[in-house]
């Protein structure tokens, strides 16, 4: 996760590539450009930003998708950061202590400045996070709070309802961002258009799926990046991004056409960026709607994920062979978490099943992943085969992820990225039951999931135990079928240099600048 006034290292950068298997390439930078031939970089600059599609909401616990993290991490910050390795370090809490199992006690940064003027006090933290417990998307990441108490004039405590080990990686995702306490009494209806928190930007203007303006904090503690105003432009098809990048209507963009790679690698107009994302897109199945176990391991066996990944999109990701967790994120089981292709494995599965000519709906947004419906048309394809058909259900991502909320789903399609940098973070938003994001309905791993809050994180027994609850859901249960692990797939024009990605799929604008 970034945190402002620091550039990733590339090293470290290129070190996470290997570690999932990515090519990272084409950053931005143009290295043949000697010091006295560049042309200067503009110290006010503007980034203008092609994106799949628009944010929902900017209102940090009431967040609906990814799209909505990348803006409210540049407007809001946390009580922690992550630094590029995953370790939580100081934000707008300078330290903290766990005085026992359940009670952690956090010091409050002096001098902090929301953009409406107010001041950052133990107070206003005690409000965001009693507010943010409460909220359905807030519950699943600090629902573990029972209280927040005052300590003194700088400190409050948090006392946990259990132990639980991903507090700090927590309170350091874009849903524990801090609000101004007068915003949330004045106007938390609508909060969501309009934010008010301490970080790099503040919302300038917002017209949704057209244009979002945010505009450099001067009153910002930390150190400000070059970029004063970066304009969000949501361009729903992958082939217009790319156009409005050549023609210099936009200066980067997310998930180019990666039929266009060649193109762009050639270009000495366009960069590529591919860099390391925590988050596998995999296909599942609501459960009281596709009950039987047969049916949901034979459409696993039908789908030819290498395929998908060599043909459709063309090498930009890498084939989901090992469970629902990025190799980034855990160590692999030596022996791999997958259900093979085999064909004819699956006809004779669907034909115990009695399941002939079955027809599913398949539910997916209109273009929110890395060639989302493509992939869809060919899983089609290959269902048919097994006398399944799959009924596509394109719609509007909003719409979208609200079906998959309401479980008005029989398969649906859906990305999953790990921002806590905890990967069992996942395992207990999406698979445990009870939880808001249990798209399936499953509980067949809650014990398993429980005890991952008592493990510490990065430690081999609790990888161990992940990859026990990963063989669980995806062989045994067959609640998802992983498609493949994505990246962060940009293209940037030439004369933008230092843009980078995190593995939350967050954008580092610390570092970058605009010639002239």
């Amino acid at each position: 996760m970034k945190h402002p006034g620091k550039t990733w290292p590339r090293r470290g950068v290129a070190a996470l590539a290997l570690l999932t298997s990515l090519t990272l390439a084409g950053c931005g930078l143009n290295s043949g450009d000697s010091e006295e031939s560049a042309p200067a970089a503009a110290e006010d600059a503007t980034l203008r930003i092609g994106m799949a599609s628009d944010a929902q909401s900017l209102d940090p616990p009431n967040f609906s998708l990814t799209a909505d993290f990348i803006r409210l991490d540049l407007i809001y910050e946390r009580l922690v950061k992550l630094d590029p390795n995953g370790k939580p370090i100081p934000g707008l809490a300078t330290s903290w202590e766990q005085n026992s199992d359940t009670e952690w006690t956090f010091t409050i940064r002096d001098g902090i400045t929301f953009t409406d003027g107010t001041d950052l006090t133990p107070e206003v933290v005690k409000t965001n996070l009693e507010r943010a417990i409460k909220a359905p998307q807030g519950k699943g990441y600090l629902g573990v709070i029972k209280s927040v108490e005052l300590v003194g004039d700088k400190q409050v405590k948090l006392i946990l309802s259990r132990p639980f080990s991903s507090l700090l990686n927590n309170l350091s995702v874009p849903v524990a961002g801090i609000i101004s306490a007068k915003a949330i009494k004045e106007n938390e209806k609508n909060l969501s258009a309009n934010p008010v928190g301490t970080g790099p930007y503040t919302l300038k203007s917002w017209n949704p799926d057209e244009r979002m303006v945010l505009e450099r904090n001067e009153g910002y503690w930390g150190e400000k990046s070059q970029v004063k105003t970066v304009e969000i432009v949501p361009i729903p098809e992958a082939s217009t991004r790319l156009a409005a990048l050549q023609s210099g209507d936009v200066d980067v963009i997310e998930n180019p056409p990666p039929s266009e790679l060649s193109l762009i690698k050639e270009s000495p107009d366009i960069n590529e960026l591919i860099e390391p994302k925590a988050q596998p897109i995999f296909l599942g199945f609501e459960l009281k709607q596709v009950p039987d176990v047969k049916v949901r391991r034979a459409i696993a066996m039908a789908i030819d994920k290498e395929s998908i990944v060599k043909n459709v999109l063309e090498g930009v990701g890498t084939p989901a062979t090992n469970g629902l967790l990025p190799p980034a994120l855990v160590t692999a089981a030596a022996d791999p978490i997958n259900i093979d292709h085999d064909l004819e494995g699956a006809k004779k599965l669907m034909a115990e099943a009695g399941a002939g000519d079955l027809t599913l709906d398949l539910v997916l947004p209109a273009s929110y992943y890395l060639k989302d419906k493509e992939v869809a048309e060919v899983i089609k394809s290959q269902l048919k085969e097994i006398g399944v058909t799959a009924n596509l259900k394109v719609q509007e991502s909003g719409t979208w992820f609200t079906s998959l909320l309401e479980h008005k789903t029989q398969m649906y399609w859906l990305g999953w990225g790990v921002a806590a940098g905890d990967p069992a973070d996942m395992l207990t938003r999406v698979f445990r039951s009870g939880a808001v994001n249990n798209m399936a309905g499953y509980s067949g791993a809650d014990k398993e999931i429980d005890k991952l809050a008592l493990l510490p994180i990065r430690t081999p027994e609790r990888e161990a135990l992940m990859n026990e609850i990963q063989r669980k859901i995806v062989e045994e249960d067959v609640v998802v079928v992983p498609i493949h692990y994505s990246t962060n797939f940009y293209a940037t024009r030439a004369e933008v240099q230092g843009f980078h990605t995190t593995m939350a799929s967050l954008w580092d604008l610390s570092g970058v600048t605009v010639k002239k």
